[in-house]
């Protein structure tokens, strides 16, 4: 059996009307005929099927993403039995760094944030318009475009990271994103060289992140952690000596504390 005779069409058909219904921000019926050629009739039993089974709600005639998304996502983080042990690194690592971190994992080509952790003096953007960020929860970042993301990638053997490349490409987010084969390839061996990756404005203008792999106990990636702010405050020492050191730190002994329950 192939892989696409092993996928239930109109499961699929569902969670693609899932994810027009995000991306479009909230969808009428026939927006979703229209974006997947389907009639009337069968659009409407899969919306009625997902809203009754709470993963969609109805305001009007509009389709949105269902509440039941929210708990399944939380039970989604908490299952995971190092998940408090990597909540008490996020936390600690922004109190070292004064600085807004995260914990991201790879899902499918892509990271997404799964432990954020802002700390109080943080901030990102002001009143000249620049745009703001933040490392939310459930949020999907380009491998290639975070430093989270580079630090992850350089971890895989090549013929992996060439997968992902095949199957997500390198599309450009800024001006200084990474949109070639062969300077992500040059970016990755710089990352294991340093042992952190830097994204220098490769997912928001005037913004670094520094990531660091971590592994568990078979030498595998389990997630990246991430430090991020401004250019002008993650930038000389901070940027080459200080957060580098917090990042190998904290990711030491978070390595430790899986190691030990990997044990147990």
């Amino acid at each position: 059996m192939t892989e696409n005779e092993s996928i239930v069409k109109t499961t699929q058909t569902s969670l693609e009307m899932l994810s027009t219904i995000r991306e479009i921000g909230g969808a009428r019926t026939n927006e979703i005929v229209e974006a997947h050629d389907v009639a009337k009739s069968t659009a409407h039993k899969h919306l009625t099927t997902l809203e009754r089974a709470g993963y969609l709600r109805k305001v009007g005639e509009r389709y949105y993403i269902g509440y039941k998304f929210l708990n399944l996502g939380e039970y989604a983080r908490e299952q995971w039995s190092w998940f408090s042990a990597v909540k008490a690194a996020v936390e600690e690592l922004a109190e070292r760094t004064e600085e807004e971190c995260d914990f991201v994992v790879d899902d499918h080509g892509r990271v997404i944030t799964v432990v954020e952790s802002y700390h109080k003096w943080a901030k990102y953007g002001s009143d000249d318009g620049t745009k703001r960020y933040r490392a939310n929860i459930g949020t999907y970042y380009p491998m290639h475009a975070t430093g989270s993301g580079l630090a992850i990638l350089a971890s895989y053997p090549r013929d992996r990271v060439e997968a992902i490349v095949d199957d997500t490409g390198l599309p450009a987010v800024t001006e200084q994103t990474i949109t070639s084969r062969a300077e992500l390839f040059e970016e990755l061996d710089r990352v294991d060289e340093r042992g952190y990756a830097i994204g220098d404005r490769y997912y928001t203008d005037g913004l670094r992140s520094v990531g660091k792999v971590v592994t568990g106990a078979d030498g595998t990636a389990v997630g990246a952690l991430s430090v991020s702010g401004p250019t002008y405050r993650i930038d000389g020492s901070v940027l080459d000596t200080e957060i580098p050191r917090a990042l190998e730190d904290v990711a030491d002994s978070l390595e430790s504390e899986l190691a030990d329950a990997s044990r147990t």
